[in-house]
């Protein structure tokens, strides 16, 4: 290794961890792993070809080094050193400095297939007792089953690596191919099982990670959505998984107002603070505007507020608010209020709900206006999953004290049933509909409040009116029943004697 091949750290190294928890440093996997592996357990890591399975155990090494331990990473595939730490060079954990002092690379290949598994095992033991490493690998182990002549002489082998590593409070990483279904001796033998594959859905793709066995650890079951990038394996856990805390009673008596006065008095003054309300409606119908009249009301009392969208960008959204006397820029400019885009690419729903909840969190917002709830729900790898996400979702929202507005799409012509957020009712305190009605060939926006759990509302049908003044509500409307169901039973001719009436 030549000394261009190598880059200096500035941070000093801690001491190794004596608590007996072995952190791995990857984002999100010590969540999953109920807060780390245990120290001199053995752990085997399958995978697919490709899934990530030496990135992630190089990943946890350098990160071993940088808390002081010795690391010993030893191969069992023909590939040269030298190679397998060119495809590593790109990544950000990657220290050169680290591999020339801490960081150890061993090939028993060689002594496998000269003398088998006990040759194997020859090299392991001396190896530990000369380098004293704290964390090894040990990559390819397809060879050594390859190598057992039987069942028994794999186990045998297991068992005394096992016995030993944990002897020297090695924590040891063993990394196979995925064996699907078909049981192995080690899987019964090692102290965790961890499974590193990818998921299809049309033409997307994911990688998803699962701990189908962890001795000694309260881990997170179930499947795990990750991704490589530039950094590393980045893991996500499933918001639905993990536990929540419980910030006990709302209160009640406190009212956030959409600073829209006739929209509060059909809220009964507004939405309890730390409640979730969905705005649900066609495209064009206002449910945009009407959310951000909810963010400037926050910002005008000095209020951190959040608007995370995934349709329109920042400027078109700011240009949007202004051509309706919705003025939000200089709330921008200041910080009172921060925008999150997120273009139409794709993207992981636990992703975003990660993106979404450290938004809130850096900014301390008090309220989060959440653009196209259809959109976590199209990014999700697994739909039938997508209740208990928002449910889990909302619920964090409400620890948080946050009090959320979401918008939901809703078809524009015909019935084509219920959105998702309105058969899970529980998941929301507050609901309110908006339609189009068509009337002497014009269109009409309705709006009603068709539930509000915490508090009373006025259960009218009332007609919404938008212009360059801003959003308007007129007198309660008396007309055709089915208004907002889109099927009117009779349609008599409506009044347009008020001026912007029509949509």
């Amino acid at each position: 290794m030549t000394q261009d091949d190598k880059h200096s750290t500035d941070q000093p190294r801690q001491p190794a961890a004596n608590d007996g928890n072995v952190t791995t440093g990857v984002a999100g996997l010590d969540d999953i792993l109920g807060g780390g592996l245990v120290e001199g357990g053995l752990y085997l890591v399958e995978g697919m070809a490709g899934a990530g399975k030496t990135i992630l155990s190089s990943q946890i090494g350098f990160h071993r080094v940088a808390q002081g331990d010795m690391v010993l990473y030893i191969t069992l595939i023909a590939e040269s050193h030298t190679k397998l730490l060119s495809h590593l060079r790109g990544l950000s954990f990657y220290n050169a400095d680290a591999i020339s002092d801490r960081m150890l690379f061993v090939s028993g290949y060689h002594e496998l297939m000269r003398d088998g598994l006990s040759g194997f095992l020859a090299l392991i033991a001396s190896t530990i007792k000369t380098s004293r490493p704290r964390f090894m690998v040990i990559d390819g182990f397809r060879s050594a089953r390859e190598f057992s002549s039987t069942e028994l002489e794999l186990s045998q082998f297991i068992h005394e690596l096992s016995a030993f590593v944990s002897a020297a409070r090695c924590t040891t990483l063993i990394l196979a191919p995925l064996s699907g279904n078909e049981p192995h001796p080690e899987h019964t033998l090692v102290d965790g099982l961890i499974e590193l594959n990818r998921y299809n859905t049309g033409m997307r793709r994911a990688r998803e990670i699962e701990v189908h066995k962890l001795r000694a650890r309260d881990h997170l079951l179930g499947k795990h959505f990750f991704k490589i990038t530039e950094d590393g394996l980045v893991t996500f856990p499933r918001i639905e998984a993990t536990p929540a805390n419980d910030q006990g009673t709302p209160d009640f008596t406190s009212k956030f107002g959409f600073a829209f006065p006739d929209f509060d008095q059909m809220l009964g003054g507004g939405v309890v603070r730390g409640s979730t309300t969905t705005l649900v409606g066609p495209s064009g119908i206002g449910k945009t505007l009407l959310s951000l009249k909810f963010l400037q009301a926050g910002v005008e009392r000095g209020e951190r507020c959040v608007y995370f969208g995934l349709y329109e960008s920042p400027e078109r959204l700011l240009a949007k608010a202004k051509s309706v006397n919705i003025d939000l820029a200089p709330a921008v400019q200041d910080g009172r209020l921060t925008i999150q885009w997120h273009p139409a690419v794709e993207l992981a729903i636990d992703e975003l709900a990660v993106e979404l909840l450290n938004a809130v969190r850096k900014s301390n917002a008090s309220r989060l206006v959440v653009d196209g709830i259809d959109g976590f729900f199209q990014s999700a790898n697994r739909t039938e999953r997508f209740g208990l996400f928002l449910n889990a979702l909302t619920h964090r929202l409400r620890d948080a004290g946050v009090t959320t507005v979401l918008t939901e799409e809703l078809a524009l012509y015909g019935d084509a049933g219920l959105p998702a957020t309105l058969r899970a009712s529980a998941m929301t305190e507050n609901i309110v509909l908006m339609r189009y009605v068509e009337a002497n060939s014009a269109l009409y926006r309705m709006v009603s409040v068709i539930k509000q759990r915490e508090g009373s509302h006025d259960s009218a049908i009332r007609r919404l009116t938008i212009d360059s003044r801003g959003l308007h509500i007129s007198e309660g409307f008396i007309g055709p029943t089915g208004l907002l169901s889109g099927h009117p039973s009779v349609a008599p001719a409506l009044s347009v004697s008020d001026p912007g009436a029509r949509a």
